[in-house]
């Protein structure tokens, strides 16, 4: 019985040990930013990722759209120039 228990103590131990090795991130900080950002599109957050640069493209066509607005609203009132 006492060599279950410390076997069991070991293994214990040893995972204790594992555990508390380096992390995988410390290795990511080697990563360029290109190598990240495809390793997130890969991930499970990659629908999440392709939908927030869908949002951003739109947010910039909108800002885009709109300088044009102002500045044709500005022009048709004399001030463009």
């Amino acid at each position: 019985m006492n060599r279950y228990v410390s076997g069991f103590i070991a293994a214990v131990v040893l995972v204790g040990v594992i555990g508390c090795g380096p992390s995988k991130s410390h290795h990511a900080e080697n990563k360029s930013e290109a190598e990240r950002a495809e390793a997130l599109r890969t991930s499970t957050f990659g629908p999440m990722v392709g939908t927030m640069d869908r949002a951003a493209g739109v947010e910039q066509l909108n800002q885009d759209r709109k300088g044009r607005l102002d500045q044709a609203l500005e022009e048709s009132e004399g001030r463009g120039r």
